[in-house]
């Protein structure tokens, strides 16, 4: 490993670890984010660059030191952004002892718990954690680019799916959500929680589709 890249992946780790959801292990940052705090990326605007940063976290996850999962979104016809997870060679690597992230780790989900048991809702394991947290990436992610990013384009893609039938638009929406997750999370999810993203996913469509382009008066 060249010296530059070696200065990368330090930098990054230390980004990874300000910004890590003790309970899930889900990094709370884009790739993108992380090479800009990190002073990796070049260039500006729509010619900005982030290979630097992509090229550590490859790397990382060849090591086994990161676990990252993409995904295309039917709905928006888009990838979402990177779904970065550490694992237990992440804190080998920072030189930080595992049990005691761990012993905070189950600190802080059952602070979680006891918060849901308060509003009446059922405890929750580190895996349904983890499932949850994917579920808001993926939400933030559509939520932000029908909001900021290629907004005629995402437009065009809703009202498209929006000239099917009810139905047949709630199965596209559906087959692609389907497409984001295991088998294990799809399973966990269950058919409320699955319908209920769909529920979502429609009704945002149909707003965008109607919706005016930012720069119209």
């Amino acid at each position: 490993m060249n010296e530059h890249r070696a200065r990368a992946i330090n930098a990054l780790m230390v980004a990874m670890s300000d910004r890590l959801n003790i309970v899930t292990g889900k990094v709370e940052a884009s790739v993108e984010q992380l090479s800009d705090w990190c002073g990796l990326s070049t260039g500006s605007g729509d010619k900005k660059s982030i290979s630097r940063a992509s090229r550590a976290i490859t790397t990382l996850e060849e090591l086994g030191a990161l676990a990252c999962e993409r995904a295309w979104d039917e709905a928006s016809r888009s990838h979402i952004p990177k779904i970065i997870w550490v694992t237990e060679l992440f804190f080998v690597l920072i030189g930080y002892e595992l049990g005691k992230y761990q012993a905070a780790q189950n600190q802080q989900l059952a602070w979680m718990n006891q918060g849901l048991i308060k509003q009446g809702e059922t405890p929750i394991t580190l895996t349904e954690a983890r499932r949850r947290a994917k579920e808001q990436h993926i939400k933030r992610a559509f939520e932000h680019r029908a909001r900021h990013h290629a907004f005629k384009q995402q437009r065009r893609q809703a009202q498209k799916l929006l000239q099917m039938e009810r139905q047949q638009a709630r199965t596209e929406i559906l087959n692609g959500l389907i497409k984001m997750y295991s088998k294990d999370e799809l399973e966990a999810m269950g058919h409320l929680e699955l319908k209920r993203q769909v529920d979502q996913r429609y009704h945002a469509l149909r707003k965008l589709a109607t919706t005016a382009p930012p720069d119209t008066p």
